[in-house]
């Protein structure tokens, strides 16, 4: 088959989110293919790290990048002889309107269920773009069980046009106690801290988790201990209320925001953190959680459909609207030494892709 990818999610240099989705599925994609033809779309030429080309792997640079999606792609896949069966989206959007069938890969569609957590200008894209890409869509993949529910749910979608294929992680060898030791100085980490992961926005909890840290860490200095928490994420959309939070509570000195980091400076957190805490009231899949277990790290995690999916019993639960229920769980960390991440890797997620492409022939 002949078959069409965005690439461009993956063509970034900050990848998070959707971004490592897209670039560790085309890497695998690249790996493990020995029967597909496969070009990938961009705007601008390949980084250096993207999957190397080579005779079933191809990419083709288009333009104008202004509404790519919605003129450029659909304009240059209608003229174009390109002899295309499918076109794969790692994203929420396909290229719309578009004369070869899609699959769109959706991650979550929280939006619609806290519309006020986003901006104006992100929230009509996410829900339009979205209905477009799956009304249009021959095939459709969901990250999670539970996101495919709720994509059943929400656009009366029969099950049998959703295929789960999860996200993964990337099997990590760990770092040593000198690289380690270089970002805990970078980071000016200096005592026993918690780890969240995740960009800085509504979903992730962030204020409900200073919070409960705070009085955490007011109950530990009575016992002559103390910790630090560490947030690290980039930047995303209405934070001020996090970085607020920081300064009405005085935490400046314990809780430590690390903006973006690089994959390696990431492992070596999740590495030496006492445990790894996803407080989200949302969340379609949760990949930190299944990169934390992956370095034997305990995971506090809400108790909310996509986590249960992911985790099962290997979780440490909590209440995200319960203080109490999380200052408790930080308290008494309890490490299983679960091997549940050994379910998620980016081969199998990719092995899945391609099956789903021979079956769609």
């Amino acid at each position: 088959m002949n078959i069409g990818i965005d690439g461009n999610e993956a063509n970034i240099k900050t990848r998070v989110g959707s971004g490592q989705y897209s670039f560790h599925i085309l890497t695998q994609l690249n790996k493990l293919n020995k029967l597909h033809h496969f070009t990938v779309y961009l705007k601008s030429k390949p980084l250096s790290d993207m999957p190397k080309r080579n005779k079933l792997w191809h990419y083709k640079v288009i333009g104008p990048k202004l509404l790519w999606t919605k003129f450029a792609l659909p304009l240059y896949l209608a003229i174009s002889k390109n002899n295309l069966d499918l076109f794969y989206s790692p994203t929420h959007y396909s290229p719309t309107p578009s004369p070869i069938p899609t699959i769109p890969t959706i991650h979550d569609i929280g939006y619609l269920q806290k519309p006020d957590e986003f901006n104006k200008k992100d929230f009509y894209q996410l829900k339009n773009w979205t209905y477009l890409s799956i009304k249009q869509a021959k095939h459709i993949v969901a990250v999670s069980e539970f996101t495919k529910n709720e994509i059943i749910k929400e656009y009366k979608i029969s099950p049998q046009k959703i295929s789960v294929i999860p996200n993964g992680i990337t099997k990590f060898k760990k770092h040593t106690k000198t690289e380690s030791a270089k970002i805990m100085h970078k980071f000016k980490i200096t005592k026993p801290y918690f780890l969240s992961v995740g960009t800085l926005k509504p979903n992730k909890n962030y204020p409900f988790l200073i919070k409960a840290f705070s009085v955490f860490l007011s109950r530990q200095r009575a016992n002559a201990l103390s910790s630090q928490l560490v947030i690290s994420g980039k930047k995303g959309w209405l934070f001020d209320e996090i970085l607020k939070t920081v300064v009405d509570l005085k935490l400046q000195d314990s809780v430590i925001f690390t903006n973006y980091v690089t994959e390696k400076e990431r492992n070596i957190l999740f590495q030496n953190a006492t445990a790894t805490v996803l407080p989200s009231l949302y969340e379609g899949f949760g990949i930190p959680a299944i990169e934390s277990q992956s370095f034997d790290t305990p995971v506090i995690v809400s108790d909310i459909p996509s986590y249960r999916e992911i985790l099962g019993n290997s979780g440490i639960y909590i209440d995200p609207n319960d203080e109490k229920s999380l200052i408790k769980a930080l308290s008494n960390i309890k490490n299983n030494h679960s091997q549940n991440y050994k379910r998620y890797l980016w081969t199998q997620s990719a092995t899945k892709l391609l099956h789903l492409f021979d079956n769609l022939k």
